[in-house]
């Protein structure tokens, strides 16, 4: 089992490299940004993942762009890889995009996962002027123009959202053959379709364990139908994770589902049962914001994993 840990919304550079560098050290496999650009000051009711459609987060919390915040901690580190979890793809043009991604990895010395999402909250979408209600179809051209731009000496590329012809684009990425590995984000049949047709890793958040496996044929039939081999595309499963004796207190601020907030012996169990289903990598952000508590709960996952062998 991998495991991926969420950044946490510190805009102290001391308090964010201590972070970094102490998943690093402890042998997590990758560091996550999240992308949202503005927070609407309008409370939603439409966020898919709380019981009520509330967001988890306030207007007010702090949320650094997520490629400087990776270009940050890039040098801080050189073994850790490091993700969008994920990019919000409409909100940004897609060749800068793939650009912004390719310098990355160049510079990483090949250490970027793409983690891309479609979105849902409209009132970003109108402030960024972005295709809210073209996204799906958006996300799709814009996957293949990175693909396409990281792995291939094409110079045009006509869809229904974007075109654009009698370019160069280098430098390409570092990884090779296939470019940056692409992670797609989203709980729906139409996520997992995308992934198959883009992508490398299924890269759900807010599910739990039994959801994952009620999926897996769903998988299995689009790999057949799209003519993907199955062992090419593996499962990430990003949920928050507590645990409840270790002596840190759990907040008041709104739970996202499938939240993993119990004890150590539960979360060793859960952890067993995702390997089980052949999920390959599991992501956590956490509770708290205090980089001390973080560590010492990273410390507590590893030492898990150590025993779980």
């Amino acid at each position: 089992m991998q495991y991926g840990i969420v950044l946490p919304k510190h805009i102290n550079p001391d308090e964010l490299i201590k972070f970094a560098v102490a998943a690093e050290n402890l042998g997590f496999h990758s560091l996550w940004a999240a992308d949202h650009i503005v927070l609407p000051i309008t409370e939603t009711n439409l966020y898919p993942y709380t019981e009520d459609g509330r967001f988890t987060a306030n207007a007010e919390d702090p949320q650094l762009d997520a490629f400087t915040l990776l270009s940050f901690i890039s040098s801080q580190t050189s073994q850790i890889n490091l993700g969008t979890s994920v990019a919000i793809i409409p909100y940004r043009n897609p060749i800068l995009q793939a650009k912004m991604f390719a310098s990355l990895d160049v510079l990483t010395k090949g250490r970027v996962i793409c983690g891309a999402g479609v979105g849902w909250w409209k009132e970003e979408f109108a402030a960024l002027n972005a295709p809210f209600e073209r996204r799906g179809l958006a996300t799709d051209e814009y996957l293949q123009i990175f693909k396409q731009l990281w792995t291939s000496d094409v110079t045009e590329f006509h869809g229904e959202t974007y075109d654009f012809s009698g370019i160069a684009f280098f430098p390409k990425p570092i990884q090779k053959p296939n470019g940056i590995p692409i992670w797609v984000g989203g709980h729906t049949k139409r996520a997992v379709r995308r992934t198959v047709r883009f992508g490398d890793t299924w890269h759900p958040t807010r599910l739990d364990p039994d959801q994952i496996e009620n999926m897996l044929p769903f998988i299995n039939q689009q790999c057949e139908e799209y003519g993907r081999n199955r062992d090419e595309i593996s499962i990430s499963l990003k949920r928050t994770l507590h645990f409840t004796d270790i002596g840190i207190e759990t907040n008041s601020r709104i739970r996202s589902k499938a939240a993993v907030i119990d004890s150590t012996q539960a979360v060793t169990e859960d952890i067993k049962h995702c390997r089980d289903l052949g999920i390959e990598n599991l992501t956590f952000d956490f509770q708290t914001s205090n980089t001390d508590e973080c560590i010492k709960v990273m410390e507590h996952l590893m030492n898990i994993e150590n025993q779980i062998g």
